[in-house]
């Protein structure tokens, strides 16, 4: 480039004040002026720009040096309209800051295959894909994106080296010497085109496509050291829960194990001897607040491989055909996307959790303990008094693990002791919260818990029905889990009731709620009906309870025909238990008189 040295100098101090403005005195500008700062870096901007543009016009109607002088003022010019269109979309005039974007794509979209105008072309398409994020237009956002993708791989491709403004207001002495700033700002921007690509996949409803640009991102974050700890491990532990949800436990893991390392390198180095007590209690509590968070993810991971284990053992060979494509489709897009990162050394935190399906007791045992230490960690940070939403989340996930690992235990009174343990989580949270502010969580836990006691119920009567003469004391128990499960999925129907004491349903309910609303009504006719009495009077009053909710079942499911699809077993039962459940009721009556 043929530009005077002292001609860029001056176009470089405005350039810097701009920059200084934005990046520092904004700090400190006050709430009442939040802008001010970046109006003052806007008019110096506007300043430099309209200098560049005259200049540019001169140099056009000139044509006297090849057109070197012609690309360095159109380069800076980009750049400048680059940076004001950032600053006139942050002020809140985004027309203006589009026009000054759509400038700055027009000055360089030429020259995107130079090293002049690599730069500003991708970042001046980063910054256009937030707006059109903003008016929802995800397509239009991925389109533009995709098409820096392709300039940054054909640049790439060309070996040349980029330059950022740094370094054309700073030319290099010789063609020797290489560009100072442009490599890592190139490498940079394109981590970001990553990232906005994952984002608008996101919005577009392609998870799979947006989880494979979150792991280049941070992939790319980690390879070029320009990540944020904290940050990173909870984007990688977020992005592990896409795996989770996919069944490919493998990558979870390895995510999960990202994070944690990230994690303890992190804390290794964060309080600093400079740092003032204070400092160093906000570094301590956000660190010991989102590794809590990793360690809530490490739980899912745990408890959703024991769910998926229980699925697949509970299948039949048709459900195995079924899930045959899926698991091609996963190893597929694991081969394709090889999601890991091999500058990490994880081998000993992966080693301590398996990615496999549990098949025994002793692989879910494991899985259960290592589950528990997660939630013991997240319990340390989330309080109930401070956090009860969160606190009963993790509450909810202890009593999860308990009804996973009951799955596998096989001997009978061992299964029921963990249902029993997995209802007093349960239990003991309804204590804890008002039904008012926090119904929502309170249903699941009534639901949850009736159908924990439902389940030692059942091995209750198992025992019995093992034995020809049962013990007082076995009644007993068979009665109290019958009566606490009834209990739970009584205040769990009542709370979708229209109005108290009424039959009639909620009008807003979705089919999932009405669905698990008939699953109640269900549950509660047949374990009225399992109830054991010697009494004629407290035989007849559980068989009209049992009546009267298979009844409501019956119309229920009349009802919410779409809610009732799965349940044709049920209705089937239902049905031949109200055509027999008036014979016993009147043979009861026979009895009593």
């Amino acid at each position: 480039m043929v530009v005077p040295k002292e001609i860029l100098t001056d176009y470089k101090e405005l350039y810097e004040k701009a920059n200084r403005l934005v990046e520092e005195e904004s700090r400190s500008d006050p709430p009442t002026d939040p802008f001010r700062s970046h109006y003052k870096a806007r008019d110096v901007l506007e300043d430099l720009k309209k200098q560049l543009d005259d200049q540019l016009v001169n140099v056009e109607a000139s044509e006297d040096d090849g057109g070197q002088d012609d690309l360095c003022y159109r380069s800076l010019l980009a750049f400048v309209c680059r940076d004001l269109g950032r600053i006139y979309i942050y002020t809140e005039e985004q027309s203006q800051g589009e026009k000054m974007l759509n400038r700055c794509m027009e000055l360089v979209t030429p020259l995107k295959e130079r090293p002049e105008g690599i730069i500003p072309y991708i970042g001046a398409i980063n910054e256009l894909s937030i707006v059109l994020a903003s008016k929802e237009e995800y397509k239009k956002g991925l389109d533009i994106l995709i098409e820096a993708e392709t300039g940054y791989e054909k640049f790439k491709a060309s070996g040349l080296q980029p330059l950022a403004i740094k370094d054309v207001f700073n030319p290099p002495e010789s063609e020797q010497e290489c560009p100072v700033a442009g490599p890592k700002e190139l490498e940079s921007l394109y981590t970001l085109v990553s990232f906005y690509m994952a984002q608008m996949y996101g919005h577009l409803g392609e998870p799979e496509k947006s989880a494979k640009c979150c792991h280049r991102t941070l992939h790319r974050q980690l390879e070029y050291k320009s990540y944020d700890a904290i940050d990173f491990a909870l984007n990688t532990a977020t992005l592990s829960q896409f795996y989770i949800g996919e069944e490919r436990f493998e990558e979870a893991r390895h995510h999960l194990a990202a994070a944690t390392l990230i994690m303890a390198e992190y804390e290794a180095h964060m309080l600093e001897p400079e740092m003032s007590e204070q400092q160093r209690q906000e570094v301590a509590e956000t660190f010991k607040h989102r590794y809590a968070d990793v360690a809530r993810c490490w739980a899912k991971y745990g408890l959703y491989l024991m769910h998926t284990s229980k699925l697949r053992l509970m299948r039949d060979e048709d459900d195995e055909a079924k899930n045959l494509e899926k698991i091609m489709r996963n190893l597929r897009l694991a081969e394709a996307q090889q999601s890991r990162f091999p500058g990490l050394d994880l081998t000993a935190c992966e080693n301590r959790i398996s990615c496999e399906y549990c098949l025994t007791f002793d692989d879910a045992k494991l899985v259960f303990h290592f589950v528990n230490e997660w939630l013991d960690i997240a319990k340390d940070y989330y309080k109930a008094e401070n956090e009860a939403t969160e606190y009963s989340k993790i509450i909810q996930d202890y009593a999860e693990a308990y009804e996973h690992i009951a799955f596998f235990e096989e001997n009978p009174e061992n299964q029921a002791k963990m249902q029993k343990r997995r209802a007093k989580y349960l239990e003991d949270l309804l204590d804890l919260l008002d039904p008012i502010f926090y119904l929502k969580i309170c249903r699941e836990c009534w639901y949850g818990a009736g159908t924990a006691h439902a389940a030692v119920l059942d091995v209750r009567l198992d025992i019995i029905r093992a034995t020809s003469t049962p013990s007082p004391e076995e009644i007993k128990k068979v009665n109290q889990s019958c009566m606490k499960a009834i209990k739970h999925f009584e205040s769990y129907v009542k709370s979708y009731l229209a109005k108290p004491q009424s039959e009639e349903w909620r009008s807003n309910m979705d089919v999932q709620e009405q669905r698990h609303m008939l699953y109640a009504h269900f549950h509660i006719g047949r374990i009225y009906y399992k109830l054991i009495s010697a009494h004629p009077l407290q035989q007849l009053e559980q068989l009209a309870n049992c009546h009267t909710y298979y009844k409501r079942f019956d119309a229920g499911c009349q009802l919410h025909k779409e809610a009732a699809e799965p349940l044709q077993g049920e209705i089937g039962v239902v049905r031949e238990m109200l055509q027999l459940l008036p014979l016993k009721i009147n043979t009861v009556k026979a009895r009593l008189g």
